[in-house]
């Protein structure tokens, strides 16, 4: 399986940025596998299947007004690499008042359906700010 020159996956990547801003649900839902899965950043949020991710979407727009996922950073990969992961930055606004995540992580690995790359995994997560500077695990002294 040959791939195009430029890693598919960061345009899916940007692709998914997009159409999270613009709240358009079919499109996101266009961009991932039957059998995908998703990891969130909330505690409950492993989703399994095109259903459950749809659900998680609406959820995260019923908790806010607008959302947007900015790439700071692609992280470099192979052009050959059916993954790639990037630090974000997130903008949401919840009752009027806009809130701003610094270093939301993201990844997704890619796969072919019908000819076309997907999603099939997809991760974001937040650095645990419990840890103490310095520190890989978050427990006090």
């Amino acid at each position: 399986m040959k791939l195009p020159e430029k890693n598919p996956a960061e345009k899916i990547f940007n692709q998914f940025c997009d159409s999270y801003k613009k709240r358009d649900l079919t499109a996101l839902l266009n961009l991932f596998t039957t059998h995908t899965n998703l990891w969130g950043s909330g505690l409950d949020e492993y989703r399994v299947g095109i259903k459950q991710i749809e659900e998680q979407l609406k959820r995260d727009w019923s908790q806010s007004e607008k959302g947007e996922i900015e790439v700071v950073s692609f992280v470099p990969t192979p052009k050959d690499a059916c993954w790639t992961a990037a630090v974000c930055k997130a903008k949401i606004t919840i009752d009027g008042k806009e809130h701003v995540f610094e270093h939301l992580r993201g990844t997704i690995v890619i796969a072919k359906e019908n000819n076309t790359w997907k999603i099939s995994h997809m991760h974001a997560s937040f650095p645990d700010y419990r840890n103490a500077e310095q520190g890989s695990f978050p427990v006090g002294d």
